[in-house]
This record gives structure tokens, C-alpha cells and sequence, in this order.
């Protein structure tokens, strides 16, 4: 090496023994064990992919089986003897590491064979290294296997490859497998920071934790990204060098996407996408790193007690997306990150594929409602059990209350649920906030102030809402509405004093009316019913075709009644089941 040459990070941060090795304790203690107990195998199969120490454990075993202080293998080589020295430069005769994709040929491992038998010059083992070995020929795998099974007393081979599958089962069968992990972000920092102190570069622990997240696991990648960021920043690394040096989105972008997409506002979805696509950056890179987004909302939607760890996010960060969490519904979530994920696949042009994004973003805020058959056949199961459960649609419409009298100068026009040809209604993640009612209620006005409750909290809560609708509003006292129900309404009446049920419609009358904080049920068996919604009766309860008098007939029967509410369906036939 000539005199003052620069050696990368990468290199000169290469662990020399066991305990330096980052990430894979569960390899470095076996190996260790096995070498104190006099255990050694002939043959090591290391799995795992790119940079995350396959190559670096296999020099430091070799240097554990040919350390020249030890009179026998030790498990801490002392990294100063001849050996462990030129091992570590990569020029010990005894030590060969062979590069399996250009010498992948039956001759090249015939060659192998014949060598193996050779006695080591200095060392107590001849060590063969083959690299990427999923490479090798069928006929140079072949070769190989006789002398893998048994070969000398002084040979080890050490096999390393990023293709498992590729590696045949007759070879995996005569190696002792050991599988690296990818490194946590934790212990990438950790690293980092180490570096950083001898190199004496400042940065943020933001800074550390972006560079880990772009590693994605990779000790290599992270040292090759920190070394491209100390050429670019100098001795200060701000977070806004990591998203200019490796051309990242940076997360304010996908917030702001997140936001718009939860507004329907399509103008600034498709800003997002035209600042992406001008500052140059990669559009397939864009659609992961949404992917990456959405299936972090998800992780903050399901795992409740273990979000810190599964993201490893700062603080304010995840905070930030626990809210934005709470305002997607599950099902809508899985459904995101599936339709993004088909956005992943191949494009021919940048344009096809921003042309694809853009229709996606489109798509999902024009469309109000996209129920996937888990959503149907979860709230058919509901159906059977009595009651329809809290659906997690996509973005299920209002539920329409049962009883909904005249409003006498109502505070804000209620919101119906769509006709074909109407507006779709909005969805769930639209706060409340959004329209805010913020009257006062009285006994003139409530019905239709309570028709605004109940269409909020159904969509929140489907079954919520349902429940709410077969409440008829009776009077107001200070400031709580007095809820009837009739004799044979128990359950729903039962259903709304449960406390969280309670808790989140009492939220819900705060929120849209300036003088109602609580309600009180009451029982009264002279309510009378009420009258059926006018689309129950006859406008999409029927087709055309089918007789109005047993089309009413049938939604009489307040389960079919139901099912026709749910569905937002219509009879189009009725048969009559005749007992023989």
C-alpha cells in the first residue's frame, strides 16, 4: 500500500474478532463455543445478504484456527501474529478466498480438489473462502460434494452466498449452516456513532437514524452512505444532506401525501408528485418509500405495545403518525398498501409509471366507498350474529338513522347517503372538525341535530351508528338530549349505556353542538315506530320489475330490512317458499 493512500470506511472499520462483529451474536457465540470445546467443523455454510459480515467472519474464524499465540485454535485470535496479520490483508497462501462467480467452472473446482490434499505451509488449517457459491455450476457443484463430505483433516471450507435457494440441498446437507441476521437500526447507530467520534464529524441522532433506515439493515451500506456524506458535508451532517446525498423523500413529503389523501385533496397530491419527479428523483423509489409509510401506520394501527420497537422511530415522529394512524380505518390501510404495492411492478417509462401513481391518488379520494370480500362476508357473519359490528371499510358511508323527523331551521343540511348519481359521501378519515355543527340544540331543531350525530358516529363506527339510529329524540334538559326507545329496543338502549359507547357519542355531541354534552336513555312503550326510511320503501329497495306491495311486504321483516341497509342493495326478485 503506497504511503498515505485513504482507506474507506468500510474497510477500515472491518471487525478483527468475535466481539467486534455487529449484529450477529447469535453466529460470533456459537462459533466461539465451538472453538473452546474443540468442536471445529469442516465445513460452514454463512447465509445472509450484502454487507452484514459474512466475508469478515469467515477471515476471523480463519484467523481463530491459525493464530500463531495460541498453541491451539482460540476464540479470540490476537490479531498482531504473522498469521492473523496477513490473513487479515487477505495474502496468506493458506487462506484462499475464491470469488464463486468467476471461478464457478467444474475445472475451477477440480482445481480446488487437487490443492486440498496439500498440507498447509504455515498454518495448523488450509482454509477455503467461497464467496457468492450459489454461482458454482450444477456440474461444478457436482465436483465439489465427495470432497465437501470428506475432506482432509487440515482443509475447512467456509461457503458464503445472498441465494440460499440457489444452493443444492446435497451441498446445505454437508455444511454447518449459520444465517445472518440484518443488523437492527439500534446497533447500526450505535455503530455510526462510534465512527463519527473518531472521525470527529458531528450529526443528529435524526441524521444516524435515516442513514440506518436507507441501509436497511446493511453495516457495509451504512458505512458506504456515511462515507458519501462526510465527502459531501464536511465535519457537520445536518438531516437535510441525507435526503439531497441519497435522493430520499424526505418525510415531511410523505405526511403531507398522507394528509392530502386523508382531505381527498387531489390538487396536492399531484404537487407532491410534480416536486418529486422535478427535483429528479426516482419514482419507483417515490412508491416504495410510500409503501414503507403506509405499512408504518399500519404497524401503529394493530401494535399497540410494541410500536417503539417495531419502528424505532423518534419521539415526535411517531406520535405524528400514531394520529394519522387513528384516522384510517384498518381495512382502508391494508387495501393502500396493497394497490401501492402493485404500483412496485415494472414500468417501461417514468411517465407510464407516473401516470399510474397519479391515477391511483385519484382513484382512491374519488372513490368513497371500495368494500373488498373480507368486508362483505365479515359483516355477513355479523349479520347472523344479530347485529352488524364496527366494518372497517374502506370508507363506509354514514349508517341513516331510523327515526328523522322535520327540522325546523336546522343549524347545517344533514348529509344523506348517496344515490347512484349523487356525490359520494365523505369518508372516515375525514375529521369531525371538517363540518362543524357548533349550534345550539333545542327541542324545534334536535331531530335534525341528532340525524348530524348519528351520521358522525356511524362514520366512525358502523354499528355505532345503527344502534344511534333507532333513538327518537324526546326533549332537552340542561344539557342533555333525552333518547326514547320502545319496549322491544332493549338491545340498542343496552348498547348505548355500555361506557365507551357512551364516552364516544357524548365526545361526538361536544364536538358538533355548542350547549349538549350527554344524553339519557329512557323507555317508552307509546313511541311510536318510526317510519322507514323513504329509500327502504320504495326508491332502491326494488327494481323496476318487482311488485312494490311484496317488495314492501318483505322489508317488513326487519331482517331483511337490515340486509338491505348494510348492503345499500335492492330486491330484484321474491319467491315464495311453499311448505309441502
Amino acid at each position: 500500500m503506497a504511503e498515505g493512500h485513504y482507506q474507506v470506511l468500510a474497510r477500515t472499520w472491518r471487525p478483527q474478532a468475535f466481539d467486534e462483529v455487529v449484529g450477529q451474536q447469535h453466529i460470533t457465540r456459537t462459533l466461539q463455543n465451538a472453538i473452546e470445546n474443540q468442536r471445529i467443523g469442516h465445513a460452514y455454510l454463512f447465509i445472509g445478504s450484502r454487507g452484514i459480515g459474512k466475508t469478515t467472519t469467515a477471515r476471523i474464524l480463519a484467523k481463530a484456527l491459525n493464530c500463531l499465540s495460541s498453541p491451539g485454535p482460540t476464540a479470540n485470535p490476537c490479531g498482531t501474529c504473522e498469521n492473523c496479520v496477513s490473513i487479515a490483508a487477505g495474502r496468506n497462501i493458506d487462506v484462499l478466498e475464491i470469488d464463486g462467480a468467476s471461478n464457478n467452472s467444474v475445472d475451477d473446482v477440480r482445481q480446488i480438489r487437487d490443492n486440498v490434499r496439500l498440507v498447509p505451509s504455515s498454518s495448523r488449517y488450509k482454509i477455503y473462502v467461497i464467496d457468492e457459491v450459489h454461482q458454482l455450476s450444477g456440474s461444478a457443484f457436482n465436483a465439489l460434494l465427495k470432497t465437501l463430505e470428506e475432506p482432509p483433516a487440515h482443509a475447512v471450507f467456509i461457503l458464503a452466498t445472498t441465494e440460499a435457494h440457489k444452493v443444492p440441498a446435497t451441498i446445505i446437507s454437508r455444511c454447518q449452516r449459520y444465517d445472518f441476521r440484518r443488523v437492527g437500526q439500534d446497533d447500526i447507530c450505535t455503530l455510526l456513532r462510534r465512527i463519527l467520534d473518531q472521525e470527529q464529524v458531528t450529526c443528529s441522532d435524526e441524521v444516524l437514524l435515516a442513514i440506518a433506515r436507507a441501509a436497511d439493515g446493511g453495516i457495509r451500506d451504512a458505512e458506504s452512505i456515511l462515507e458519501q456524506l462526510i465527502s459531501y458535508c464536511g465535519q457537520e451532517i445536518t438531516f437535510k444532506d441525507v435526503f439531497e446525498v441519497l435522493g430520499l423523500v424526505d418525510w415531511a413529503q410523505l405526511n403531507a401525501l398522507c394528509d392530502a389523501m386523508l382531505d381527498k385533496d387531489i390538487a396536492t397530491q399531484l404537487r407532491i408528485v410534480e416536486d418529486i419527479v422535478a427535483t429528479g428523483k426516482d419514482l419507483s423509489q417515490f412508491v416504495q418509500d410510500i409503501i414503507r409509510y403506509f405499512r408504518n401506520l399500519l404497524v401503529c394501527k394493530t401494535a399497540h405495545t410494541r410500536i417503539q420497537e417495531l419502528l424505532a422511530l423518534p419521539g415526535h415522529e411517531l406520535a405524528a403518525m400514531q394520529q394519522r394512524a387513528d384516522r384510517f380505518a384498518l381495512t382502508r390501510l391494508i387495501q393502500l398498501i396493497e394497490q401501492f404495492a402493485e404500483l412496485s411492478k415494472g414500468f417501461d417509462s417514468q411517465l407510464a409509471q407516473r401516470i399510474a401513481l397519479e391515477t391511483l391518488l385519484i382513484r382512491v379520494s374519488k372513490v368513497a366507498v371500495e368494500v373488498s370480500i373480507d368486508t362483505v362476508l365479515e359483516k355477513l357473519v355479523q349479520l347472523g350474529a344479530g347485529g352488524v359490528g364496527p366494518v372497517a371499510a374502506a370508507s363506509p358511508p354514514a349508517a341513516e338513522p331510523a327515526r328523522a323527523g322535520k327540522s325546523e331551521g336546522p343549524p347545517s343540511p344533514p348529509k344523506r347517503a348517496p344515490a347512484p348519481h349523487q356525490a359520494p359521501a365523505q369518508s372516515p378519515e375525514h375529521e369531525s372538525a371538517s363540518a362543524p355543527f357548533r349550534a345550539t340544540v333545542t327541542e324545534s331543531n334536535m331531530r335534525e341535530a341528532w340525524l348530524r350525530v348519528t351520521e358522525e358516529a356511524g362514520a366512525e363506527n358502523l354499528n355505532l351508528g345503527i344502534w344511534l339510529g333507532q333513538a327518537a329524540p324526546a326533549g332537552i334538559e340542561n344539557e342533555t338530549i333525552l333518547l326514547e326507545f320502545t319496549r322491544d329496543q332493549q338491545n340498542a338502549r343496552s348498547y348505548l349505556e355500555r361506557p365507551e359507547n357512551r364516552a364516544a357519542v357524548e365526545r361526538i355531541l361536544r364536538t358538533l353542538t355548542a350547549n349538549l354534552t350527554g344524553y339519557r336513555t329512557l323507555v317508552n312503550g307509546n313511541v311510536p315506530e318510526a317510519p322507514r326510511p323513504a329509500r327502504e320503501t320504495q326508491p332502491r329497495a326494488a327494481a323496476a320489475h318487482v311488485n312494490p306491495e311484496l317488495a314492501r311486504q318483505a322489508l317488513e321483516d326487519p331482517h331483511i330490512a337490515k340486509v338491505v341497509d348494510v348492503f345499500k342493495g335492492e330486491i330484484v326478485d321474491i319467491k315464495r317458499h311453499v311448505k309441502e
